[in-house]
């Protein structure tokens, strides 16, 4: 599931960065995992396995059928296990991550804050702790689309989440390799999960 809601991010910032437009439930479910921390289990990062739904789907794609994979989903997804592995080993990096995220949960318990407000404030907070870990994440996709305010945050709302994902992979004892030498199981594992969100869908 975790390394679901990293293919999750991927595909939302590569639908922004294309059409303007992505999964608006999926795109919630990550945005909300940033404010889960003290989650109970990896399904509850997500609000249960439907928050993730869209990017196993995503993630199942990719990894069944190589010779038709989007490449820039895998090069951002890349990029995000990347970015997670130099913030996990930045302590400092990591305290300042959280400390800013809780106060932003504060501010949103306190006040009744708009979706575009909270978008700004999570990309401000990607800027100020992710941006300057290593190489920057380039997102391609229509001009038009990009240079939208409105797109340029949520795309970085969605690479955050990406982050938070990638760190929680890590931590649940994901490693790079196993996407290659075990894409067999990690396919199975998706499909089962899908199997089963399908049935608890209402």
């Amino acid at each position: 599931m975790a390394l679901g809601g990293i293919f999750q991010a991927a595909r939302l910032a590569r639908d922004i960065a294309r059409t303007g437009v992505c999964d608006a439930a999926a795109f919630e479910a990550s945005r909300e995992s940033l404010f889960e921390f003290n989650p109970q289990s990896v399904e509850s990062v997500f609000s249960g396995r439907q928050g993730v739904a869209h990017g196993l789907r995503t993630l199942r794609s990719q990894l069944e059928s190589p010779q038709q994979r989007d490449l820039e989903i895998a090069r951002y997804v890349i990029s995000l296990l990347n970015l997670a592995d130099r913030l996990r080993r930045n302590t400092d990096g990591m305290q300042g991550l959280y400390d800013n995220l809780s106060a932003l949960a504060q501010k949103r318990d306190q006040f009744e804050l708009g979706d575009s407000v909270q978008h700004e404030q999570l990309a401000n907070i990607y800027q100020d702790d992710i941006s300057s870990l290593g190489p920057r994440i380039m997102i391609r996709g229509e001009p038009l689309h990009l240079q939208n305010p409105d797109n340029a945050t949520r795309i970085r709302v969605a690479l955050l989440a990406g982050i938070r994902a990638a760190v929680l992979w890590r931590q649940a004892g994901g490693k790079k390799w196993q996407m290659l030498l075990r894409r067999r199981a990690i396919i199975a594992a998706a499909r089962e999960l899908a199997h089963k969100t399908n049935k608890d869908a209402p």
